[in-house]
């Protein structure tokens, strides 16, 4: 199978199968995005990007698109201004169609990251505890120093059993955070499969939606502070994504039941988010 073919293989998967229910605390529109300059949206209107690896990207009309790959093995949407940019790239590691080498890959990804002084990691966490699972998702933000320049970053890095690895990435300067964030945002919620435009939110998607939501973010802050952890399952119900955010209650440390902090509805065609009474 051609290397295009399979890139969108994957990219269909990403947005299908269950592993993309990413357990990330924040995302793009959280107050490490938010340095400094008050949020607001984007004033520009949409374009669309259509990649040759087959998805098809939103992004606002003023910002460039390049896919040329001379300055990295990358494709790139950039802020006008130098102060932004989205970046995706695809890259294959044969160590995911062997379990017994996916806790080196679970070491190797958090090291690359822990190593390297130009980065300060404020936050990061796998989907999925499981090291032997290939199918599995990575998170990380914080801040990143280069050229005398002080950027804030979050990257999503997901992994197949098929050894295909989707890293997107958002970065902003820092005295930007704010302002850019909503717009990386939206580009990543617009990720789609060419083929799958008939449902334009997708899981993924609706679940990051919801882990944005200020009362969410404050709730996962609560119960981290606490020593807990939030959870979400996400599933279809008609026309909406239906979301539970809760928690798991232990008693002598092991699982006694789920106390649900509350339930969310996403429509599937406009992205619009409630809370389900």
């Amino acid at each position: 199978m051609a290397y295009a073919k399979k890139i969108l293989l994957f990219i269909i998967a990403i947005i299908v199968l269950a592993m993309l229910a990413f357990l990330a605390s924040v995302i793009f529109g959280d107050n490490k995005f938010q340095d400094n300059k008050t949020v607001k949206e984007p004033a520009s209107a949409l374009a669309e990007f259509h990649s040759k690896n087959g998805y098809t990207i939103a992004y606002p009309s003023n910002w460039t698109v390049d896919d040329s790959q001379k300055e990295a093995p990358a494709e790139f949407i950039r802020e006008p201004g130098g102060r932004a940019f989205f970046s995706m790239q695809t890259l294959m590691d044969p160590r995911l169609t062997k379990p017994a080498e996916m806790p080196q890959v679970h070491r190797d990804v958090e090291q690359a990251f822990k190593n390297d002084p130009a980065y300060l990691i404020e936050w990061s966490e796998w989907e999925k505890d499981d090291e032997t699972t290939a199918e599995n998702s990575y998170f990380v933000a914080g801040s990143y120093a280069a050229g005398g320049k002080n950027w804030r970053f979050k990257e999503l890095s997901i992994f197949t059993k098929s050894n295909l690895v989707l890293i997107l990435r958002g970065m902003t300067l820092k005295d930007y955070a704010g302002e850019f964030g909503p717009a990386l945002d939206k580009i990543i919620f617009s990720v789609q499969p060419d083929d799958k435009k008939d449902i334009a939110v997708s899981q993924a998607q609706a679940l990051f939606k919801v882990k944005v939501l200020p009362e969410v973010v404050k709730y996962e802050a609560d119960l981290k502070m606490a020593g807990k952890k939030a959870s979400y399952e996400a599933q279809a119900d008609g026309e909406d994504w239906l979301i539970q955010v809760f928690e798991i209650v232990k008693n002598n440390n092991e699982p006694s039941h789920t106390a649900t902090f509350g339930w969310y509805r996403v429509n599937k065609k406009t992205g619009e988010t409630i809370r389900d009474l």
